[in-house]
């Protein structure tokens, strides 16, 4: 097996196999970096809302084995319909060819909670009349709040291992965390990992992470969230909201004898 590098220096004649080692080298690294991860939105695809469009920054996808670059923003227009619209990235593979295999893809905006084999959430939001849609968040609940703030809670992000939860909102976890004032060792160490990690966290760490700190060991709810006896994205972010309020200001914290108890307020 032979590794060929192209040497870009003078009088070098650039050959077609030179080509086709850049051809080959750029594909089957982005293949092998993500072979691994489930599907859905690997890196990128923020969204930012501005009056009546939904832009969509550059990102990357896993379909099936495939990865599919977005190289550029993407704009939706949006208004209000005073009911859940949800904003899918829906790819259309075209094989016809014998040279080779097209990912076509387009953001839509969809008034179905179902999905296609071949479509992907992003965001949802519940907009009405006369309202302005947000994306920013003046807390860590605030990612939950029902009308006209872009929801990611469900958004189909693919992880190490499988699916995963949208990075927004380990990272605003993360920072909700190192904020407060109650957070232990783990927690710390694990906030930092959630601000540090580029794309989203392994759903099998951030489970097991989420089940030891809140039902020491078990999963949610008996681990009912899921067929395969695990979490569901919307338990996971349950169980992080416990977490926060209880190390970021969910009660006050007050010494008694042997050691810290805590005064939940409601």
């Amino acid at each position: 097996m032979r590794n060929v590098y192209p040497l870009f220096e003078g009088n070098r004649i650039l050959k077609k196999e030179m080509l086709w080692s850049l051809r080959d080298y750029s594909f089957a690294h982005i293949q092998l970096e993500y072979q691994e991860y489930g599907q859905g939105f690997l890196r990128g695809c923020d969204v930012r809302a501005e009056d009546g469009v939904l832009t969509v920054a550059p990102g990357l996808v896993k379909c099936g084995r495939f990865i599919c670059l977005l190289t550029e923003e993407t704009k939706v227009s949006y208004e209000a319909m005073n009911r859940m619209q949800y904003l899918k990235l829906r790819v259309m593979t075209d094989s016809s060819s014998a040279d080779y295999i097209c990912y076509q893809m387009e953001f839509v905006l969809d008034m179905l909670d179902s999905k296609e084999e071949n479509e992907f959430e992003l965001c949802r939001f519940h907009l009405r009349e006369g309202a302005r849609l947000r994306d920013a968040y003046t807390g860590f609940r605030d990612l939950e709040t029902e009308y006209d703030t872009v929801n990611r809670l469900e958004s189909d992000w693919g992880g190490l291992g499988g699916w995963s939860v949208d990075p927004v909102i380990t990272r605003c976890f993360g920072e909700s965390i190192l904020s407060g004032e109650g957070g232990s060792a783990e927690d710390c160490q694990f906030a930092y990992f959630c601000l540090n990690c580029a794309g989203a966290l392994p759903q099998g760490m951030l489970q097991r992470y989420l089940a030891r700190r809140v039902n020491g060991g078990a999963g949610i709810n008996g681990g009912a969230g899921r067929k395969d006896g695990g979490m569901s994205r919307k338990e996971m972010y349950r169980a992080m909201c416990r977490i926060v309020d209880e190390v970021g200001g969910g009660g006050k914290k007050e010494k008694r004898g042997g050691g810290w108890r805590g005064i939940w307020v409601d």
